[in-house]
Order: C-alpha cells, then sequence, then structure tokens
C-alpha cells in the first residue's frame, strides 16, 4: 500500500531531448488568450449585459478578474519555487500541500477540464444550429437533438487533432487566435457603423447606456450568472497545465498569464459596454415597424412582442445569444470567430485533462489509474487520457444545455483556485525552507484571503454543488492520507 513516486522522465531521459519545448507566448499567452477568449466571449457575454446591466456586468466581470489575478500570483510564487515538471496545477499543489491535497484536487480538476470540452463543443454546435436555422435547415428538430450531434462529432473530430500531438496542436491554435482577432476587430468596427433596418428590428438601437445600466435579473441572481460567466476565466492555468512541454516553466508561466489576464480583462469590459449600450433586452424582429408610418416610438414599438408573428420575442440581448454577430460590420466572420473560439478552446481542455492526469497516474496515489499514465511518442503523449477525456466529454454534451454545463466547470475551478491560493499561504507561512520562490509579487495574506474569497463565491454560486465537491474532496484527501504519510511522499519526490 505504499506510494511510489517515479522521479519524472527517469525512463524517458533520451526521448525528452528530442521533444517539443514552447517559450512563453506559444506555449502559455497564445494558450491562455484562447481558452479566455472562448464560448463565453461570443455566446453568453451579451446575456450576462442583459441579465446585470452594465454596473452589475462589470462588478461580475471585475470580480472574476480578481479571482484570477490573485490565484495567478500565487501559481507564480509555487512554480517558480524551484523544478515545474509536467503536471502542471496538480504537481504544483501536491509539491506544497502534499498528496492529500494534490491528489483530490488533481482529479476534480481533471474532471472539470473533461467537461470543459463538452461546454465548448455545445456552445460551437449551438451556433451551428442557429446558423443553420438562418437559412431554414436542420438536422434534426432544430433543437438539443441538433445540438447534441454536432457536438458529439465535434469532439471526436478534436480526438483525431490531440492524438497526431501537442506540436500540430500547438500550430492549429496560432492559426485559431488569427481567426479570433479578425472576429474581435470585426466586431469593433460594427460597433461603431450606424444599424441597419434589419438590426434595429433585432435589438441593435443605440444609446442605450441608462436604460441597461441597472439590472433585469429573469429567474438569475448575481451570482448564478457569475457561474455561467466564469468558465471564461478558467483559461489562466491553459499554460501552466502543459508545463512540462515548456522550455522554461518558472518564467513563462507569470509572464505569459498575467498578461493574459490584462488584455482579455480589457477586452472583456470593452465588449460588455459596447454591448449593452446598444442592445434591448427584448426585441420582436419586425423590420417594417422601423420605418413605419404609423409608429411614433420605434424603440417601443420594437419591444412590443405582442406584434411578432407568434407574440413572443426571439431577439434582443435577453433571448437571442448571436448578438455579437447581429453587431458586427459583416457576420460570417463573427462565426468564423465563434468556431475558431470555441474548438481552439476545446482542444485546451482535451490536452489539459489528460496531462495533468496523467502525472496523478504515475504518483500511483489511487489504485488502478496507473493504466492512463503511460505515455506515448517523444512527447511522452497520454494517449490513453485522451479517450478518457474524450468519453466524459462526449457523455457531457448529451447535456445540450451551455447554461447547464458552466455552473459545474465553475464550482470544479473555483476548488480548485481555493487549494491553489491556500497552498501558497501554507507553505508561506510555515515558512518552510524549501519555498523559496524568484516570483516576489505575492503575499501570504493576499493568497489567504484569495482562498476564501474562492471559497465564498464558490458557495454563493450554488451551496449544495460546492458543499459535494468539497466532501468529495476531503474522502479523497483521508483516502491518500491512509495509504501513506506526508513525510513519505515528500521523501520520494526529492530523492
Amino acid at each position: 500500500g505504499k506510494i511510489v513516486i517515479q522521479k519524472a522522465g527517469a525512463e524517458q531521459e533520451p526521448q525528452e531531448s528530442k521533444a517539443v519545448k514552447f517559450g512563453w507566448i506559444k506555449g502559455v499567452l497564445v494558450r491562455c488568450l484562447l481558452n479566455i477568449w472562448g464560448v463565453m466571449l461570443f455566446l453568453r457575454l451579451s446575456w450576462v449585459a442583459a441579465q446585470s446591466g452594465i454596473i452589475h456586468g462589470t462588478i461580475i466581470l471585475l470580480l472574476a478578474s480578481v479571482v484570477t489575478i490573485v490565484t495567478t500570483m500565487s501559481m507564480s510564487a509555487i512554480c517558480t519555487n524551484g523544478e515545474v515538471k509536467g503536471g502542471g496545477t496538480y504537481y504544483m499543489i501536491s509539491r506544497s500541500l502534499g498528496p492529500e491535497f494534490g491528489g483530490s484536487i488533481g482529479i476534480i480538476f481533471s474532471l472539470a477540464n473533461a467537461v470543459a470540452v463538452a461546454m465548448y463543443t455545445v456552445g460551437f454546435a449551438e451556433t451551428v444550429r442557429d446558423h443553420l436555422g438562418q437559412y431554414g435547415k436542420m438536422i434534426f428538430d432544430g433543437g438539443l437533438n441538433d445540438i447534441r450531434l454536432i457536438s458529439s462529432l465535434t469532439v471526436i473530430v478534436l480526438l483525431a487533432i490531440v492524438y497526431i500531438g501537442t506540436e500540430w496542436e500547438a500550430q492549429t491554435q496560432v492559426f485559431l487566435l488569427f481567426i479570433l482577432l479578425t472576429a474581435m476587430t470585426d466586431f469593433m468596427i460594427g460597433a461603431f457603423l450606424p444599424p441597419t433596418d434589419s438590426q434595429i428590428s433585432r435589438g441593435y438601437i443605440a444609446s442605450l447606456i441608462w436604460e441597461n445600466m441597472f439590472p433585469a435579473y429573469r429567474n438569475e441572481s448575481f451570482f448564478s450568472v457569475f457561474s455561467v460567466y466564469f468558465p471564461a476565466a478558467t483559461g489562466i492555468l491553459a499554460g501552466a497545465n502543459i508545463s512540462g512541454d515548456l522550455k522554461d516553466p518558472s518564467y513563462s508561466i507569470p509572464l505569459g498569464t498575467f498578461l493574459a489576464i490584462i488584455i482579455t480583462t480589457i477586452s472583456y469590459v470593452g465588449f460588455h459596454f459596447m454591448v449593452a449600450a446598444n442592445v434591448v433586452r427584448d426585441a420582436n424582429g419586425v423590420v417594417e415597424l422601423v420605418h413605419h408610418p404609423g409608429v411614433k416610438d420605434v424603440v417601443q414599438a420594437i419591444r412590443n412582442c405582442s406584434l411578432s408573428p407568434d407574440e413572443i420575442c426571439h431577439y434582443g440581448s435577453m433571448n437571442n445569444f448571436q448578438i455579437i454577430e447581429l453587431m458586427s460590420w459583416f457576420g460570417p466572420i463573427i462565426y468564423a470567430g465563434i468556431y475558431a473560439a470555441t474548438l481552439s478552446s476545446a482542444l485546451a481542455s482535451m490536452v489539459s485533462a489528460p496531462k495533468v492526469f496523467q502525472a496523478l497516474c504515475n504518483d500511483k496515489l489511487f489504485p488502478g489509474i496507473e493504466y492512463f499514465g503511460k505515455g506515448f511518442g517523444v512527447n511522452n503523449e497520454p494517449r490513453r487520457g485522451y479517450i478518457l477525456t474524450f468519453l466524459i466529454g462526449l457523455g457531457c454534451c448529451l447535456m445540450g444545455e451551455l447554461n447547464m454545463i458552466a455552473p459545474i466547470i465553475s464550482n470544479f475551478f473555483l476548488a480548485a483556485y481555493t487549494l491553489i491560493n491556500f497552498s501558497c499561504f501554507h507553505a508561506s507561512w510555515s515558512k518552510s525552507p524549501g519555498f523559496r520562490p524568484s516570483f516576489k509579487y505575492y503575499n501570504l495574506w493576499i493568497a489567504l484571503c484569495g482562498s476564501f474569497l474562492c471559497l465564498g463565491v464558490m458557495f454563493m454560486t450554488g451551496w449544495i454543488p460546492a458543499l459535494l465537491t468539497f466532501i468529495i474532496v476531503f474522502a479523497l484527501h483521508v483516502w491518500v492520507q491512509r495509504r501513506a504519510t506526508g513525510k513519505d511522499f515528500f521523501f520520494r519526490c526529492c530523492c
């Protein structure tokens, strides 16, 4: 029943010299940007603006940024405390707090990334369905079944891509980033152009700053909206998760991650303001009302849902998830951007989950999982882990609802962030002689506050799933603790 920690790469030293290694731009910055500029930017940011208004929406975005900045400070301190090997977040926590914490959060974090694959592919499938609907086309019913089929087929394609290797996947990421930036530029150009009659009928009406300043929650609350949005911020660990594939993790992870947070926070707040200031919450889509001689107030007429053919408003930021496309200069470019954002994030998650799980398997903390730790090829690819991630993602795709999957992911990632911050605080507070990070811009009390912040937000977004998560963490913690002592683990890690 002893835990055996293998020295990383002990059996693969000849191969590691040939392994492909990435710098801070391609390995961390690009991955973080693509993961953060994911499905939420194009498909749910307008919904956040509709539900929360400008003030609450901005607070939601900044709260997520505060959580990620504090967590990145803690992560940077831990990852500059010596050599960072493969396994990313799991490796950091297990070597700072011990296998009890590392093992439990490693399982949850791997699962979170596997479920994230489904979230991004469901977002992709939702857009494909809406795109087909514009031309009156559908596969089955134009609803959930279409999303389930498209997302399932997409996950199969993603599995084939990562099976080719991470170098090919990295080249794909750079290409997708170019498409994504083009789409974002297209939106910004469109936001400064006067709306057409068709756009007005679907809710794009300028000068609505005061009207959309305050929230108008419908079956939602501040924290429920936050739980749907927060997966956008979880991309900060995209670079750290492939720490074993980086040339210099201690340099690349802090630099690339902080720069990604700054860039994406500015872009999210800017996009949020542009949407909230220009789009009404409800619109009937009747173009004839825009210049109808009997209509004195076009805005009120467009808002009148009883004037639509089925007396239901299908447009406006509250009802239509394709608002970014509506406001853009050239819609097809936005669709390309959505496809790039969702597929790139799904690719990153498809790689991250097996990489973290592989490190966990190689430490043999839990019985029966070593099978998934075997690496293949010069890059030590966890192909069996890819299959496991594929199966989990495929199962979650059958849910078909993005707003159902997102809170699950938020819960898991907030738990991971809680442990990252606490591990930094614990290592610093205990004044361990082995904790001497070269990253000096951290503070143990900020790390502790960050841990409580993540924990508080986690329970505010849903206390039942939060409680279940910590029960699972505690159960796994006890399991590992009963199998080996922390002293034995650290002794074997260091030898």
